[in-house]
């Protein structure tokens, strides 16, 4: 996949959506790149946004700010087990947690499942591919790691 254009933010059709600075952002792989959020393919079928509540939905949108200023590099930090966890606390999660999920059998299985953390509870899970996290699962109770 090849990157944003710089074209983009120099186009003279300025645009609020459109920030300067979105040639920073590589849809290639590469651990110093930006972290993009797709929720392309988020499962709603399991839960959906429209469960969540005004002051979770805040959480999510703040979270999604703070994972976008940030690398993979960065990301990867996060990890750690126990009382040392911090941040977005980047946890790899065995396949066998998703199994009567029908959207796993979709996903190759070299492919790294992965939750973060939003806040003190509520958890998303998905899959890293070149820069994007593809967000499948929101886990506003943490239930999923838990089983």
């Amino acid at each position: 996949m090849g990157k944003i254009s710089k074209n983009v933010a120099n186009n003279k059709q300025k645009s609020k959506y459109i920030k300067p600075n979105v040639a920073d952002y590589s849809y290639e792989y590469g651990n110093d790149n930006f972290v993009l959020l797709s929720i392309k393919n988020i499962q709603s079928n399991y839960q959906c946004f429209s469960d969540w509540s005004k002051t979770e939905m805040s959480k999510f949108w703040a979270f999604n700010d703070k994972l976008h200023k940030m690398t993979w590099n960065e990301l990867y930090k996060s990890a750690s087990k126990g009382k040392d966890k911090r941040g977005m606390a980047y946890t790899i999660m065995d396949r066998n947690l998703y199994k009567n999920m029908p959207f796993i059998k979709e996903i190759s299985k070299d492919v790294t499942m992965f939750e973060l953390r939003v806040d003190g509870e509520i958890r998303v899970h998905g899959f890293r591919s070149n820069s994007i996290f593809y967000l499948c699962l929101l886990d506003r109770e943490h239930k999923i790691s838990r089983k």
